[in-house]
């Protein structure tokens, strides 16, 4: 069964985009926050609170705990002292005490009766509505927006209600308008329900407003005293706990039951009072926000989604992460120790306390005659007994209730005289089709009566309406054709810049081509060099010792052999004048012992005369085209 597609509610609203026109709850995957799941801030989020737990000025509240917070008159001041009474005085961090919407297994819940009572009161989407929400809860927003609470219109009616407060994008205001924007919740209607006060709604003893046994009714087994869940019939242990969560929130004394719990539970158990759940809502957020006792969060998902929905939210706004969980049958049986049984269409829900009740769903065998007569004859015993306080029984095969005196008395006149002849079962059937029968007519003269009193105001209002549905669309046409033209501008624009950065690359990529080309023409170039440089330096070396060995042979002197080859970069630089300098040709000579000069014949030029004067002429030495021939003569060439 957990694995079966659920069925959701009448007028649960679906999931859609954020900022949309319907102003519906983003799905999962549409998150506004840009902050991702491992982003290290989430894990740091301290809320900056430790200056307002020691804060001084903050610390007259504590002097005047019953005073309410709107009093002082100052919203600054009344935004540090709610944050003070929210670290002061507690041991737990802030995000575990949140109180975070439950979702309930519609489908399973509906077999056992239970949502059939809330769609009685028309709070159907309050089951599921965050079913598809975001498991992410902007606690520093929502703290702000709790903070910096005003409340607009106080002493109007309560569909006028609006609670206004502070966030970093604005304000943002929670109304039945707004709250029913997220989901289709009160689906009656406002004028169909009733709207206590506040003290009126809050006061924990019996008022004008409650019915003389409401506490025997919600607590059948109550020996007095202080009140508790375990006093209450089993159908209302389930409801109260989907209250504390869904409804009436509160985040302690789960196990405890105040007046304010048995009108809510009174209400969906019987259909009376019909009680707004918007209007709870708000009460019961106000209250939280004015009382210096209460340290929690109420309606986490519910703000959160309407921060979101009013685009309130920055873009890098941090969050915390809160699963959805779900109210199930398993959920029942671990937690309130309550057990659903079933064979067939027959479930019977049972709890530790032997507290039981049976619900028959739709194809169940019908009763018999003795089964209807037992039944008579335990509501002649309740009669008989009416001080006596018993928990609220499921009734099968009932027959129709009227809505008011005029249709039980169509009933009544259309009888036919063979009517007393019907067993009990005709009877019944057409007394329900002559209740139908009568509810439509009564349906079709108010409905005739209202559209007289009101049918031309209402004529002109749709008037209206379409004129301005009409204009709405002519301005969404022109928007979409801005719209196209901006995304035409925008593709062009990103052509152009394509196109530029293409012509960028090309340059960029030819530039190195050629840097990479001349550093290598250059390394080529210096290498060469290099190479023909240590060559002259070797074959001067080597024309050198020819020589010098050609000295000694004319000389008469012995014979040496070569000096080794000396690689002329590494020898020492001079120092001082007395360091000789080493020889350094001033061009490369020729490997091979130089011919000695052979000058012309007498009375004959020799080709290198012109050659000689110019020398001397340059130099100003005498021009000698062989080295000298004595040996102790430094050679210098």
């Amino acid at each position: 069964m957990a694995g079966s597609k659920r069925q959701k509610t009448t007028g649960q609203a679906s999931s859609s985009g954020i900022g949309s026109s319907s102003g519906l709850i983003p799905k999962k995957w549409e998150q506004p926050s840009t902050v991702a799941e491992n982003d290290a801030r989430l894990y740091r989020q301290d809320w900056e609170w430790a200056k307002f737990r020691d804060s001084q000025n903050a610390r007259i509240w504590d002097d005047e705990k019953n005073r309410q917070l709107s009093s002082y008159q100052d919203r600054k001041l009344e935004a540090k002292l709610w944050k003070w009474k929210m670290t002061n005085g507690v041991n737990t961090s802030i995000p575990t005490r949140v109180v975070c919407e439950r979702s309930v297994n519609v489908e399973e819940f509906r077999k056992i009766g239970i949502v059939q009572m809330f769609e009685r009161l028309g709070w159907e989407s309050v089951l599921d509505w965050c079913e598809d929400n975001t498991h992410r809860i902007y606690l520093s927003e929502v703290c702000e927006w709790l903070s910096t609470l005003k409340f607009v219109n106080k002493n109007e009616s309560p569909s006028q209600w609006k609670l206004v407060g502070k966030t970093s994008r604005g304000n943002m205001t929670m109304s039945f308008e707004t709250m029913n924007r997220i989901a289709r919740f009160d689906s009656l209607g406002v004028q169909a329900y009733d709207y206590p006060s506040i003290e009126n709604f809050f006061d924990n003893h019996l008022n004008i407003n409650d019915m003389e046994q409401l506490i025997d009714v919600v607590l059948p087994t109550h020996p007095g005293g202080d009140m508790k869940k375990k006093h209450m019939s089993l159908e209302g242990k389930i409801l109260q706990g989907i209250s504390v969560e869904n409804i009436l929130v509160r985040f302690g004394d789960r196990g405890g039951v105040r007046v304010s719990d048995c009108r809510v539970v009174h209400a969906l158990l019987y259909g009376t009072p019909t009680l707004s759940w918007r209007h709870i809502v708000m009460m019961n957020t106000w209250a939280t926000r004015e009382s210096s006792q209460r340290r929690f969060i109420p309606y986490a998902r519910l703000i959160s989604a309407m921060l979101v929905q009013q685009n309130c939210l920055p873009s890098e706004a941090l969050w915390v992460s809160k699963p959805v969980e779900e109210f199930t049958w398993g959920y029942m049986k671990k937690n309130w120790k309550v057990e659903v049984k079933f064979s067939g269409n027959r479930y019977v829900v049972t709890d530790e306390l032997g507290d039981k009740f049976e619900v028959r769903t739709s194809g169940a065998p019908p009763v018999q005659e003795e089964d209807v007569e037992m039944e008579e004859e335990e509501e002649e015993e309740e009669e008989a007994e009416p001080s006596e306080a018993r928990r609220p029984r499921q009734r099968y095969m009932r027959p129709h209730r009227e809505i008011n005196a005029e249709v039980a008395g169509f009933v009544t006149r259309r009888r036919v005289p063979s009517y007393k002849n019907f067993d009990r079962g005709q009877q019944e059937i057409f007394d329900n089709v002559s209740a139908c029968i009568g509810e439509g007519r009564e349906y079709n003269q108010r409905r005739e009566a209202w559209e007289g009193s009101h049918g031309s105001s209402m004529l002109e209002y749709w008037e209206a309406q379409g004129a301005q549905r009409e204009r709405m669309n002519k301005f969404m046409e022109e928007q979409e054709m801005f719209q196209a033209m901006q995304r035409s501008q925008m593709e062009h624009l990103a052509k152009m810049q394509e196109d530029e950065a293409a012509r960028r690359r090309a340059w960029e990529e030819e530039e190195a081509a050629h840097r990479q080309q001349e550093a290598e023409a250059n390394r080529r170039r210096w290498s060469a060099m290099y190479v023909s440089q240590q060559m002259a330096i070797n074959n001067a070396k080597v024309l050198h010792d020819q020589e010098r060995h050609h000295r000694d042979y004319l000389a008469g002197l012995p014979y040496t052999e070569h000096s080794g080859w000396t690689n002329y970069p590494d020898l020492p630089y001079p120092q001082g004048p007395s360091d000789p300098t080493p020889h350094w040709p001033e061009a490369v000579g020729s490997s091979f012992i130089p011919i000695p000069y052979q000058p012309p014949p007498q009375g004959e030029q020799s080709p290198l005369d012109n050659y000689r004067e110019m020398f001397e002429a340059l130099t100003g030495y005498p021009y000698q085209p062989n080295p000298p021939t004595d040996p102790n003569e430094r050679y210098q060439r």
